[in-house]
C-alpha cells in the first residue's frame, strides 16, 4: 500500500486527572502511525508537554479566556498552512481509534462516493461490558433509506457524525474555501452545552447538524455487503461510556438492529423539508437539558 503523507490533528484538553485519558490517547496515536510511515500527529492541548517525538508533536494553546471547547478549533490554522504539504488530512477526537482496516476501507470507497457527491461514512461503536454486544454512539434511529452508486447499494446514515473526519488533499483544499472552515457556533443550549466540538468534528459533511445543511454531499453513506453494514466502517470509541451508562440516558442502538426491515430508496430533501428539519433541531438543541449531570452514577 502506498505510503501517503498524512496530517493528523487531535484536540486533547487537560483538566484534573488525565492519566487514564492519556493512555487512551497513546493507543489512538499508535493506530494512526500504522497508517503510513509518513504520518505525522499534532496533538493540540491547553498545557505544555515535553513529549514531542519525530512523529507526534504536542502544541500548546492558551485558553484562559476562552471556553474549553474552543480547543477543537485551534488546529485549523496549522492545518490550513499544511494544505500543500500532505496527501490526506484527518481530524479526530482523542478517544476515536481509527485503524488500518478503516483506512483501507476509506481508500477503497472514497472516490466512488466523492465523484457522486456522497460522503463515505463511519460508525463509532462501543461494547457493552455485560452483553458484549456492539452499540452505536451516534445513530439514534434505524437506517430507513439506501442509495445506488455505480450499481452498488449504500445505506444512508441518519446521522453523519462520528467525532472524526478524513479528506484527501483535493477535497480538503475545497473545504478550506467554504464558510464552514471558520464557522463560529455561538448558540448555547438551556443546559449550558456549547455545540462547538460537534461543529468542528463534523468537518464538511454536516447534514442538519446544528440545523446546518452544508450542501457539499447529498448524504453520508456506508456500503452494504450481503445486506449488512460494511464492518470496516466501524471505528472504536475508546471511552466506551455510552453503551455502559447505568442511567440509560444515551440514545445508543445495537449494531444488529441498525437496518430497518424495509429500507427505501432515498430522495433528496426539498427546501420545505430542510426548513422543518432546521427548526426542529434548533428548538431541540436550545431546550434540551443534559440529564446525566443531574444524576449521580
Amino acid at each position: 500500500m502506498k505510503h501517503y503523507k498524512i496530517s493528523i490533528h487531535i484536540p486533547f484538553y487537560i483538566d484534573g486527572n488525565y492519566k487514564g485519558r492519556f493512555l487512551v490517547l497513546k493507543k489512538v496515536c499508535k493506530n494512526y502511525l500504522q497508517l503510513s510511515k509518513h504520518a505525522t500527529i499534532f496533538v493540540h492541548t491547553n498545557k505544555f508537554f515535553k513529549k514531542n517525538t519525530k512523529k507526534i508533536k504536542f502544541i500548546q494553546h492558551n485558553l484562559e479566556s476562552e471556553h474549553p471547547h474552543k480547543l477543537t478549533w485551534k488546529c485549523r490554522k496549522l492545518m490550513y498552512s499544511q494544505k500543500n504539504d500532505f496527501d490526506i488530512f484527518i481530524y479526530g477526537e482523542d478517544d476515536v481509534i481509527f485503524s488500518k482496516i478503516n483506512f483501507k476501507y476509506w481508500l477503497k470507497y472514497k472516490n466512488i462516493c466523492n465523484n457522486n457527491n456522497y460522503n463515505l461514512g463511519f460508525l463509532r461503536v462501543e461494547v457493552n461490558k455485560k452483553s458484549k454486544q456492539l452499540y452505536l454512539t451516534d445513530q439514534i434511529s434505524k437506517i430507513k433509506y439506501y442509495v445506488i452508486i455505480n450499481s452498488n447499494k449504500f445505506a444512508k446514515l441518519e446521522s453523519s457524525y462520528s467525532g472524526f473526519w478524513i479528506y484527501c488533499k483535493d477535497e480538503f483544499q475545497k473545504f478550506l474555501k467554504t464558510r464552514y472552515w471558520k464557522f463560529n457556533w455561538k448558540w448555547t443550549t438551556a443546559s449550558g452545552i456549547l455545540l462547538l466540538r460537534e461543529m468542528s468534528a463534523i468537518g464538511w459533511h454536516g447534514e442538519n447538524l446544528n440545523g446546518q445543511f452544508m450542501n457539499r454531499y447529498k448524504a453520508t453513506v456506508i456500503p452494504l455487503v450481503n445486506k449488512r453494514i460494511h464492518k470496516s466502517s466501524f471505528i472504536k470509541h475508546a471511552s466506551n461510556k455510552y453503551a455502559n451508562d447505568p442511567a440509560g440516558l444515551y440514545g445508543t442502538i445495537k449494531i444488529n438492529e441498525l437496518l430497518s426491515n424495509n429500507i427505501k430508496i432515498f430522495k433528496q430533501y426539498n427546501f420545505f423539508c430542510r426548513v422543518i428539519l432546521r427548526l426542529k433541531f434548533k428548538i431541540y438543541s436550545l431546550l434540551r437539558f443534559n440529564l446525566k449531570n443531574l444524576i449521580k452514577h
